[in-house]
């Protein structure tokens, strides 16, 4: 297997390289039978670090995610790519930084075809591709947005079906989590299964809605005895939150905010159990890579009505560079690759599923554009305890970097917060003043990746020289 680097072109940013799959894992311990492993990606949507029960919450029932991190690593330093959703969703099948093809923010810009994705190294190695729930990596109707014109629907006209995907039943953007049919969110914003808009089946719990078209997906790959890729993308719980009776009944002893956000997440632990047995009942559980995770930390500026998600006292919340905003609830599931029942403090990402994978799976190399990600093979097998090279964050003119226990934050286009995370997870004492030379060498790193985002967004990492970006270059601003 060739190498894999993210090579930016710059004297002052890091190379990462993957070493070859064969180094990496054994191939006894990397396959358990002559079919290549299964892979699903599972999301949720705005859950919160705290919000499940693997990472101590006692009130949320989510026994199913519980019982299944179990089966492997538990990250409790994993990070979204973006503190919104659809930039974090870029990232999870380009192993890029969202900035460097134009997803700024939700409901902006698309996933442009010239990306390398999972999708496509995944199918040339023979696999069936789904798309299940929620796509928001651009429109899925052409001309037609739930956000209206100034969603550029034409312009941003990218469904999962044009991106290579064997099967996708999806929606552009959120719906409510309980009959989704219902309400102002599915204005223009209908579940569509491969271009087709879908009316049957839709009420009810829409966590239940997705699996049941997950469930078939998953029965022709094994009929057809291919390794398939399913990305479980949920809404849950993403607004409008709605729990169904059952569940709320649940939580009958809190208000009818809190019966309703429980609910909704335990709905979606319903339907990953669901799942499991089903993979257990026809023999795939055991060849299954299995990552989840959430898209970004919970909504609201603090715990109110429906907006009850927890972040275990990490600072922010979503659409924040903090911890509380990117810091997600996660874990990675490999039999014979990732020992069962243990927990990592390795910083992790959702811009590392993409190389891991790459490295795992010995997949097709990106040789010709910069990855940001990382393999965490080397971390899998104990040959690494830090991260080979710092995790960079960008949003809305400001910025962050992590570099194994430091943090560094951007405002106001001055580097002038520094915690860390080990000894301060809730980045309560800036200790800048400590670090004056580590600032300067972050600051001169985090505008060498600026600058490299930029030459990608123009297109400049494509073969095709027609291609015009869609918006605006929105980078970080450092003085």
């Amino acid at each position: 297997m060739k190498q894999l680097c993210t090579v930016l072109g710059l004297s002052s940013l890091m190379l990462f390289s993957c070493k070859s799959s064969e180094n990496s894992v054994s191939k006894s311990e990397r396959t358990h039978s002559k079919k290549s492993p299964n892979v699903i990606l599972i999301m949720a949507d705005d859950l919160g670090y705290g919000d499940v029960g693997f990472n101590g919450n006692k009130i949320i029932q989510t026994p199913n995610l519980d019982a299944l991190s179990k089966k492997g690593v538990t990250f409790t330093n994993f990070y979204a790519g973006g503190p919104v959703c659809s930039p974090t969703r870029g990232t999870c099948l380009t192993g890029r930084h969202y900035s460097r093809y134009g997803i700024y923010t939700a409901n902006v810009g698309h996933l442009p075809k010239e990306e390398i994705t999972l999708i496509d190294l995944l199918k040339d190695k023979g696999y069936e591709t789904g798309h299940f729930g929620k796509w928001h990596l651009g429109t899925v109707v052409k001309g037609v947005s739930s956000k209206g014109k100034k969603r550029k629907p034409v312009l941003n006209f990218s469904p999962p079906w044009h991106h290579g995907y064997d099967d996708a039943f999806v929606t552009e953007s959120a719906v409510a989590t309980w009959n989704p049919t219902v309400g102002k969110r599915y204005k223009k914003n209908e579940y569509y299964h491969n271009g087709k808009r879908v009316t049957d089946n839709l009420d009810g719990d829409d966590s239940r809605v997705i699996m049941d078209r997950v469930l078939p997906f998953v029965d022709n790959a094994k009929k057809e005895n291919k390794p398939f890729f399913s990305v479980v993308w949920f809404h849950a719980p993403h607004e409008p939150v709605v729990a169904g009776p059952e569940y709320k009944a649940r939580y009958s002893q809190y208000s009818l905010g809190e019966q309703n956000y429980y609910g909704c997440v335990t709905a979606l632990d319903d339907q990953v159990g669901r799942l499991i047995k089903h993979l257990e009942k026809i023999g795939e559980l055991e060849n299954t890579i299995i990552c989840f995770c959430s898209d970004n930390g919970p909504e609201g500026r603090k715990r109110a009505g429906t907006r009850q998600g927890s972040t275990a006292g990490l600072r922010g919340r979503k659409r924040s560079l903090y911890c509380g905003g990117v810091g997600v609830p996660a874990f990675m599931v490999w039999p014979g690759t990732i020992k069962a029942n243990t927990r990592s403090e390795y910083i992790s990402s959702t811009l590392d599923y993409l190389p891991t994978l790459v490295d795992g799976l010995a997949l097709n190399n990106i040789e010709d554009r910069p990855v940001d990600g990382v393999s965490l093979m080397s971390m899998f097998n104990g040959s690494s305890k830090t991260r080979p090279k710092p995790l960079p964050f960008m949003y809305k003119g400001k910025g962050a970097i992590i570099d194994n226990d430091l943090k560094f934050v951007v405002l106001d286009g001055k580097l002038k917060e520094v915690y860390n995370l080990r000894e301060d997870r809730s980045e309560g004492n800036n200790i800048a003043s400590q670090y004056p030379e580590k600032v300067s060498e972050m600051k001169a790193y985090l505008k060498d990746w600026n600058a490299s985002c930029q030459n990608s967004q123009k297109g400049n990492d494509y073969n095709n020289t027609n291609y015009q970006p869609v918006d605006r270059w929105q980078g970080l601003k450092i003085k």
